[in-house]
């Protein structure tokens, strides 16, 4: 499985014609998922699926717990075997308790099933969180 990663001081990385990028304003984004609200603990994973099954070239990822004393991290996993992250909070450059990212294909994204992965990297008690 190829491994595409991107740490903090990695603004934009591509792999597979894959590119991902921080979204640094409030504006519109690409198609992102309904969001889905849950919680997590110290140490606890929690995965969220994202099909895709039309043809798009863009798509946004928006994990937003909001508390920058608690640190979540983000694994994204595409159904053609790509892996990217993991994604800490300061990816876009600010620590505000959010990582907002886009992916792009020029040639498409993989239709099928998109996984999340969302891990309580150092929470304090239960952290709620949207993506």
């Amino acid at each position: 499985m190829p491994v595409v990663s991107a740490y903090e001081q990695s603004p934009a990385i591509g792999n597979g014609n894959y590119t991902i990028e921080p979204v640094h304003n409030t504006g519109i984004n690409p198609i992102s998922i309904q969001s889905v609200y849950a919680s997590i603990t110290q140490g606890s994973t929690n995965w969220h699926p994202n099909t895709v099954s039309s043809y798009i070239t863009s798509m946004n990822v928006d994990l937003n717990w909001g508390n920058s004393a608690n640190s979540l991290r983000l694994k994204i996993y595409s159904p053609d075997g790509y892996i990217f992250g993991p994604y800490y909070d300061s990816f876009d450059g600010a620590s505000n308790g959010r990582i907002n990212l886009n992916i792009i294909n020029s040639n498409g994204l993989a239709q099928g099933t998109w996984r999340y992965e969302v891990y309580g990297e150092l929470v304090t008690g239960t952290q709620y969180y949207s993506i």
